[in-house]
C-alpha cells in the first residue's frame, strides 16, 4: 500500500508544478479514507484534479464597425500607411480613408472612413506627407478618391476632423 501512496502524492505534487494557461484555475482535492480490518488499518488517498477556465471580459477582434468608426482599427485594414501612422491612428488620434468633395481652392475636403464622413479642417500647422509633402502639393491637384490618412483631433459631434498631419498614399 505504501507504494501506492507514494504514486499518489508524487502525482499530486507533479500536477501541482504542472505550466498553466493564463486565465486558467486548478483545483486539486484530496480524499483521505481510513479503512481497518482485521489485518490492520489501511489508509486510501484520492486525489482528484480540475480545471476550470477564466473567459476575457470586454475583448473584441479588431475589426472595423461602420456604425462607431471611433472603434476602428486600422491595423487591420489593407491600406498602404506605415506602422508608425497606423500606430498613431489606432490610438484614437486620426483616420484613414478616401478623399470626397474635394476643392483644392478652399483647401478643404471630406474624409470618407468606414462609410462615415468627415469634414477635414487644415490649418498652417497642418503636416503633408507622402507622395505631396506641401499644402501647395496636395491641394494642387484633384485628390477626389485618393487615399489619405487623417491625423488630429476628432470632434464626433460634428463629423470635424481637425488634421495635424496628411499622409497622401
Amino acid at each position: 500500500m505504501k507504494p501506492t501512496l507514494l504514486a499518489l502524492i508524487t502525482a499530486a505534487l507533479l500536477a501541482s508544478c504542472a505550466p498553466q494557461n493564463e486565465g486558467e484555475t486548478t483545483t486539486t482535492e484530496t480524499t483521505t479514507t481510513e479503512t481497518t480490518t482485521d489485518t490492520g488499518t489501511e489508509t486510501t488517498e484520492t486525489t482528484t484534479e480540475s480545471t476550470d477556465t477564466a473567459t476575457t471580459e470586454g475583448t473584441t477582434d479588431a475589426a472595423d464597425d461602420a456604425a462607431d468608426p471611433g472603434a476602428d482599427s486600422t491595423l487591420t485594414n489593407s491600406d498602404d500607411a506605415n506602422a508608425s501612422e497606423e500606430v498613431d491612428m489606432a490610438v484614437g488620434d486620426g483616420l484613414e480613408g478616401t478623399v470626397t468633395d474635394f476643392d483644392g481652392t478652399a483647401q478643404t475636403f471630406t474624409l470618407n472612413e468606414n462609410d462615415a464622413n468627415y469634414a477635414v479642417q487644415v490649418s498652417a500647422d497642418t503636416v503633408y506627407e507622402g507622395t505631396a509633402t506641401s499644402a501647395d502639393e496636395f491641394f494642387g491637384t484633384d485628390r477626389a478618391d485618393a487615399n489619405v490618412a487623417v491625423e488630429g483631433d476628432i470632434d464626433e459631434s460634428t463629423n470635424t476632423l481637425n488634421a495635424t498631419k496628411i499622409t497622401l498614399n
